[in-house]
């Protein structure tokens, strides 16, 4: 389970208002254990970013970086690095 894992509904909220709640729960809730919330945060939401950009995309990676606005080669680094080879094809 993630780390930020209450949940939140997202009605007709915007993106952004939603990650705030969710980040002033974790902060309410681990008070005194928080270190390093900017690289926590990345990474919880960087990961499904990238996932559900290469899905959306039917894993047309030129595509996926396109509507992230990063280069293939950050695209292919960044699936290689959460999901090791499972969206990264290679060529033996």
């Amino acid at each position: 389970m993630s780390a930020i894992e209450t949940p939140v509904k997202l009605n007709a909220q915007s993106l952004s208002d939603a990650i705030e709640k969710m980040i002033k729960n974790h902060l309410k809730k681990h008070n005194k254990d928080i270190v390093d919330l900017y690289k926590l945060v990345i990474e919880e939401v960087e990961e499904p970013l990238y996932k559900c950009a290469i899905e959306h995309c039917r894993y047309n990676q030129s595509r996926a970086a396109a509507i992230l606005g990063v280069s293939r080669g950050t695209l292919r680094s960044r699936l290689k690095h959460y999901f090791d080879d499972q969206y990264v094809g290679s060529r033996d």
